[in-house]
């Protein structure tokens, strides 16, 4: 611990490296995944009042700490430290749905490949023809209607079963399970087997393709075939 103290010009860190850990009392807060990031700021605002810590270079929430906008370099910078948040907007009116808190969690909670992510951030690609994905809050959009985690949830569940209606794959797909075949199954879409099996589509793309060798999560090899009704 004394040695990250020491790697940090923080006011609280310069208390600390002086006056030591006596009388400290740590407080954790663990708020539920639904909780909106103004609620966040909310909480952090409502401590600051009542408490008015001296140690604090700002009394404002949420703030760079110099009532100034932070330059981009800052903003990269705590990204690193903090993770990455992600808005989520309605492409159609811009109208902020959701903020997650990083990357990570982006994933985990709406099944989401990192490529694909990425490709949305870095090349403007919309998600499932809907959804606009941003490193920064768009100022030019005063619109909200932020949604609750089940609700994001089930908002791109319902979207991402439109999209493969729109988007229909041409062949059906054999999953054979390594080493046990009577657990091989036919699957008519690439969608019905990503969503059978919590994957990542475009992952498992690239292993139809070729582009990705051996089994998928060390259990599953791919085939396309022709998808004839039966």
């Amino acid at each position: 611990m004394p040695s990250i103290l020491k790697t940090k010009n923080r006011r609280v860190l310069r208390y600390l490296n002086k006056y030591g850990f006596t009388n400290i009392r740590l407080t954790i807060y663990i708020m539920e995944d639904s909780v909106s990031l103004e609620q966040v700021v909310e909480l952090e605002q409502h401590f600051i009042d009542s408490l008015n810590p001296n140690l604090n270079v700002d009394l404002e929430a949420s703030s760079s700490g110099y009532h100034e906008p932070m330059s981009q370099e800052m903003r990269e910078q705590l990204r690193k430290q903090r993770g990455t948040p992600i808005f989520v907007y309605d492409a159609n009116d811009f109208t902020l749905l959701y903020v997650f808190a990083s990357k990570t969690y982006m994933y985990n909670t709406i099944n989401i490949h990192h490529k694909t992510l990425d490709d949305c951030l870095d090349l403007g690609k919309l998600y499932l023809d809907t959804f606009f994905f941003s490193l920064d809050k768009i100022e030019e959009s005063s619109n909200t209607n932020l949604l609750s985690l089940d609700e994001i949830r089930t908002l791109v569940s319902e979207k991402r079963e439109i999209y493969e209606v729109k988007h229909p794959a041409s062949k059906a797909i054999l999953a054979e399970f390594k080493d046990e075949s009577k657990l091989n199954r036919k699957f008519s879409s690439l969608g019905s087997l990503a969503k059978e099996l919590k994957g990542d589509r475009g992952v498992i793309r690239e292993y139809l393709k070729g582009n990705k060798s051996g089994y998928y999560r060390g259990k599953w090899k791919f085939t396309y075939i022709d998808n004839k009704t039966e």
